[in-house]
């Protein structure tokens, strides 16, 4: 508890003093005692700070100079004023004592006889002692957080420790769409997290007991939730206390260290979990990448997943596009956003196992019937979706497979994404299965022997004439309709026609000729990939 002018009344060279006037300050804070002899405190009053004074001149001051001096104590929250009469004056000034209850400023009386050097000494000592006893306060809490840390703290054992310091209840949790989610809480936390308003909280001024930004939720059952966010935590946790009993400020150390030791475990739990999905990746790539040797490597990597060897799995392709374009670097830059897919994922194959690269995610899932399966997948992408409007998410699927042809099929679910993307970007969910003529292209493994699905006409008119060959892919992909195709180039309609017409002369194409127009799209589709090869 901090030391309050209350506090200082019971000293020993107080007990013949009176307090004249400003009982209701009686319990205000008080961190140092100083003599004044002049009205110009401006220049040096601190905060919390008991005044000593024979109110030399004072006599001689008018009724305004005296109102401005008690302003200037109460603008600087001065904690009390301690007058001696009989020396300079008799009588203390009218206006003293009323600006003194106008402001809750003790105005405390002393005898002549009584010396400021008394009152000083064991006022100062009166704090030392406080101040020392914090000390020690401090360093026993501080203490103990060591010792749980060295024991293996978790966030279970510092709420437990939390609450047996400050006497009330005290969570760990995170904030969700302004809702609370409960990680742990102490023994006797009842009061449901989940329940309490967090879109009410306000902000506490901080005091010299606090180094954290604290928040305040009123509770309707009449009591105050205290929060203060635990910095550098990917998972935006809280820590909180329910106060059953209202706290003091010694108390703040204990949650001041709480907070600090929290941080620390949030650091050791995410360089563990670093470490563990590094060795997670090495063995996920190596079971993708075929470079597992050994029978005995194969067995122990499939037991690690919970994988069946004579199981059917889908190996899952996602990848980020903003305005149609990929985002290469998007979950190496955006690891919550990462975690948020694969979260979705594992609502509904919690057995997922992933891999997150920086520019897409590879995730093993279980095999179900195509129906459910895309049912599930568009669940997902709902979620994404809503979570992330500016965003498209894409899915390529591979066939079902056993885990030894995890290889092959992590290539199959990377190119049908690849590939599908050229032929519908709007499209979502890509499967394998579902690519028909154009699986011909996984067949092809260097990717410039494709320009001979390439027609001549085509070739040379991408290559000589873009605007034209553009203005064509635009035709084709709008059914050979031309006003729309206008509308989408942002060309006048004669424009396009003039267009089509120069294409016809160049390259002789029969627009109603089916299986023409399909080897153009074949084509087109052939020189997007290539396009993206060389990007």
């Amino acid at each position: 508890m901090a030391v309050t002018l209350k506090d200082i009344q019971q000293i020993d060279s107080l007990t013949s003093a009176k307090l004249v006037a400003g009982n209701a300050g009686i319990n205000k804070t008080v961190d140092n005692i100083m003599i004044t002899e002049a009205p110009d405190v401006e220049r040096w009053i601190t905060p919390n700070e008991v005044l000593l004074s024979s109110l030399y001149g004072f006599d001689k001051l008018s009724t305004d100079s005296i109102h401005d001096f008690m302003q200037s104590l109460n603008k600087h929250n001065c904690s009390g004023l301690i007058v001696k009469t009989s020396r300079f004056i008799n009588d203390i000034p009218q206006q003293i004592i009323e600006d003194s209850n106008q402001f809750d400023i003790p105005l405390i009386e002393i005898p002549q006889d009584v010396k400021y050097s008394d009152i000083m000494l064991e006022t100062m000592q009166l704090l030392f002692n406080e101040r020392n006893r914090m000390l020690n306060r401090y360093k026993t809490i501080n203490q103990q957080f060591i010792k749980l840390a060295i024991q293996n703290s978790s966030y279970q054992s510092i709420v437990t420790l939390l609450s047996t310091l400050v006497e009330n209840p005290t969570y760990i949790f995170k904030i969700e769409d302004s809702n609370g989610v409960d990680i742990v809480h102490s023994k006797q936390a009842q009061y449901p997290i989940q329940s309490i308003d967090f879109s009410s909280r306000k902000l506490l001024p901080k005091t010299e007991y606090t180094n954290y930004q604290y928040f305040e939720v009123s509770l309707p059952e009449g009591y105050k939730f205290l929060m203060v966010k635990i910095a550098n935590s990917q998972d935006d946790l809280y820590l909180g206390v329910l106060q059953e009993k209202r706290l003091q400020d010694i108390d703040f150390m204990a949650i001041e260290n709480a907070v600090n030791f929290t941080q620390m475990e949030v650091i050791k739990q995410a360089a563990l979990e670093q470490g563990l999905r590094t060795y997670a990746n090495d063995i996920i790539d190596d079971l993708i990448n075929g470079k597992i040797t050994s029978e005995e490597e194969y067995q122990a990597t499939l037991k690690h997943f919970k994988l069946m060897e004579d199981k059917d799995y889908r190996v899952t392709v996602i990848q980020v596009l903003v305005n149609g374009e990929i985002q290469t670097d998007y979950f190496r830059d955006n690891p919550r956003d990462a975690n948020s897919v694969v979260a979705q994922f594992k609502t509904f194959w919690p057995d997922a196992v992933y891999r997150v690269r920086q520019n897409r995610i590879i995730l093993i899932i279980d095999d179900e019937p195509t129906a459910k399966l895309q049912s599930n997948l568009r669940k997902v992408l709902q979620t994404l979706d809503a979570s992330h409007p500016s965003m498209n998410f894409q899915i390529g699927l591979s066939e079902n497979c056993h885990p030894k042809d995890f290889p092959s099929h992590a290539s199959q679910a990377l190119k049908t994404l690849q590939i599908a993307g050229h032929l519908n970007k709007s499209d979502q969910i890509f499967n394998y299965n579902d690519l028909g003529f154009y699986r011909f292209l996984f067949q092809v493994d260097d990717p410039t022997k494709l320009k001979s699905f390439v027609t001549e006409d085509l070739l040379k008119l991408y290559q000589d004439k873009p605007e034209l060959y553009t203005t064509l892919k635009t035709y084709l992909d709008h059914n050979q309709n031309a006003k729309a195709s206008a509308d989408a180039l942002f060309i006048h309609p004669k424009t396009m026609s003039y267009r089509l017409n120069k294409i016809q002369e160049r390259t002789n194409i029969n627009f109603s000729d089916v299986d023409e127009i399909f080897r153009l799209n074949v084509g087109i589709r052939v020189l997007n990939v290539l396009d993206e090869e060389n990007n």
